[in-house]
């Protein structure tokens, strides 16, 4: 796959993980992710927060374990969120995960 995407011009990588995101794979790992996060205590955020699991603004009061298990098993709202924030009048954005992966989805979000 990484092969013909290559030779079709479309940015593809291999991601190191053992499970695949946003599936029901997640579910094999669904309990220790949710004892690991258990002490996230989320409280209100301070500057405005956009999540890619609603599609939209939250407070941040959610973002508890619960949340960024359901970040990782489902799929994601990764555009709507986007597009919430452009509709909102942000015009700069932040992409801070480990990787860059997302900026190109950033990038289509905006020029779309």
């Amino acid at each position: 796959l990484l092969a013909r995407c290559e030779a079709d011009g479309i940015r593809a990588r291999r991601i190191p993980v053992d499970y695949a995101s946003h599936s029901a794979h997640v579910e094999l790992i669904q309990r220790e992710l949710l004892e690991l996060l258990e002490p996230v205590r989320p409280r209100t955020a301070q500057v405005p927060f956009y999540s890619s699991v609603t599609g939209r603004g939250v407070d941040g009061s959610e973002l508890d374990a619960g949340y960024w298990y359901a970040n990782l098993r489902q799929t994601v709202d990764f555009h709507g969120a986007t597009r919430a924030l452009l509709d909102d009048g942000f015009d700069v954005f932040v992409e801070s995960s480990a990787h860059p992966v997302l900026t190109a989805s950033v990038e289509e979000s905006v020029e779309e």
